[in-house]
């Protein structure tokens, strides 16, 4: 089976090494939108066109799967029956359990204004939008010590709470930096519902392979050092994993 899985950049690298590390005998695809990277300031409409052009481009590669490692995307199109993938779509969402736990919840612009998250702010979680932090990983490669003073002056993040949820899998490389502002704190990052939901169409019998492939200017240069760099820690990502 050709798994494809597609980001706007980076952040899918996470999800990417948790479906090898689950289904490591398959095939794999990473496409990454960098060219429109990030997602989380645009629009419903551009996300649909993305969505639609990207996983045409994924079944033309030979995918039989597409992972969608982008949580606005996931919040603003997997949730409704307004769109139509050319091949099976497993999705990502921000996990949070704001009943339970007294929850942050970080999130993109775009996200913000979903249904979903309007529905876990109803429940009581507390929503941190910041506009800036995709692009700023995007452009470090991961996090920086310009985005850690960032978070540092962010008061929503300078208080001892239960649970964290990163609502976008760029923010997945400042989890070390969340939890040292915010102590012991569970960390929720959807990667884990995501697999599960692919685990739905994979049998997982095929030779291991993987491909990148990319909207803009060829950065598989970069992509593979962040990949590495994203498996070794994988697993050990600061903070108690939410289940």
């Amino acid at each position: 089976m050709v798994i494809g899985v597609t980001d706007s950049g980076i952040g899918g690298l996470w999800l990417l090494s948790a479906l090898i590390k689950k289904f490591p005998n398959e095939r794999y695809i990473y496409y990454s939108d960098n060219r429109f990277a990030p997602y989380g300031n645009r629009n419903g409409d551009f996300l649909a066109d993305r969505f639609y052009s990207v996983t045409n481009e994924l079944k033309k590669a030979g995918a039989h799967l597409a992972v969608v490692g982008c949580n606005t995307m996931g919040v603003t199109l997997g949730l409704t029956d307004a769109v139509k993938a050319p091949i099976p779509v497993a999705w990502i969402y921000p996990e949070a359990y704001p009943e339970k736990e007294d929850t942050l919840i970080m999130t993109t612009p775009l996200s913000a204004r979903s249904d979903y998250v309007g529905a876990l702010r109803s429940r009581g979680a507390e929503i941190l939008c910041e506009g800036a932090l995709a692009a700023m990983a995007e452009e470090a490669g991961g996090c920086s010590e310009e985005i850690e003073k960032r978070l540092k002056g962010m008061a929503a993040l300078n208080k001892k709470r239960t649970a964290v949820a990163l609502g976008c899998t760029h923010y997945l490389y400042f989890r070390k930096a969340v939890t040292d502002l915010c102590g012991a704190v569970k960390i929720y990052d959807g990667v884990r519902g995501a697999v599960r939901r692919a685990a739905r169409y994979i049998a997982d019998t095929e030779p291991y392979s993987l491909e990148w492939r990319f909207s803009g200017a060829d950065e598989s240069e970069k992509y593979i050092k962040v990949y590495s760099e994203t498996v070794k820690n994988c697993g050990k990502r600061g903070g108690k994993q939410g289940v």
